[in-house]
């Protein structure tokens, strides 16, 4: 029975983490419906799932370790574990380098296109590394038929080969994300591939095309004012043949004269 409770404590873990990544992950398609991307670090709260998923999986994976090590003391002489604990301390580097470096890049704001070449490859790398670590190392998890059964040099040959692949995908999306369509015909093929990854990103929700413009704060026109001649010297005088007193607005160029009413 304990067994089964860390095994799904691990599980859920890792489907924790996997949410999160794949969310963010979709975010980043979205925004392909723009003219000019982005792409912002994620927020604090996904970034604390993680962490706290990856402290999950530490703790309930060591716990499993030590339950295998007692029902069978050859239990850590499976290649496919051994591959499976080296690949999750590569997660575990890769993820301060996401965090220290990566984050703080991509907090700037700075538009894809205008990247430099130490923009693509300090986020591009890790970014590509740490979404095949994760992905890899759950499926490792399940991978039971593996078990004593497959070298770990085929191990890490068949995650060289998914790597590339992954790292290749996420240089193709970043290089969309940089392209400037801004009045770009819609029939070219680069821009229908754009639309397309965007719309799978939104999971079907048509996007808007282009970034919606910052609101800003317009202060209203200053209302009109009126003044008594002859009792404020701050303005000029204005003449009346009839003597009375006149008011003018400020801004107005002529006067208003009012009429005096008899009292009675």
């Amino acid at each position: 029975m304990f067994h089964l409770l860390l095994v799904f404590a691990h599980l859920l873990a890792a489907s924790m983490a996997l949410g999160a990544i794949v969310a963010t992950d979709l975010r980043l398609l979205s925004k392909l419906s723009q003219d000019r991307v982005r792409i912002a670090p994620p927020n604090e709260f996904v970034m604390r799932i993680v962490m706290v998923a990856l402290l999950m999986l530490y703790v309930t994976g060591a716990g499993i370790v030590v339950q295998g090590l007692m029902e069978r003391p050859d239990y850590l002489s499976n290649p496919k574990l051994q591959a499976k604990l080296l690949l999750v301390v590569l997660l575990t580097i890769n993820a301060f380098v996401l965090h220290k470096i990566t984050f703080p890049r991509l907090s700037k704001g700075r538009r894809v296109a205008r990247w430099h070449a130490a923009d693509w490859v300090l986020v591009a790398v890790p970014v590509a590394l740490s979404n095949f670590l994760w992905m890899f190392t759950a499926f490792l998890g399940i991978a039971r038929p593996w078990n004593y059964g497959v070298p770990m040099r085929d191990i890490f040959e068949i995650a060289a080969a998914l790597y590339l692949i992954a790292q290749c995908g996420v240089f193709f999306i970043l290089f969309m994300a940089g392209r400037n369509v801004e009045g770009a015909q819609l029939g070219t093929l680069g821009n229908f591939v754009r639309r397309s990854l965007a719309a799978l990103g939104s999971l079907g929700r048509p996007m808007a095309t282009t970034e919606p413009a910052p609101r800003r704060h317009v202060r209203p026109p200053p209302k009109p004012t009126l003044a008594v001649d002859g009792e404020d010297e701050s303005f000029a005088m204005t003449g009346s043949l009839t003597g009375r007193p006149s008011l003018r607005l400020v801004g107005q160029r002529g006067p208003v004269e009012l009429k005096r009413r008899r009292v009675r």
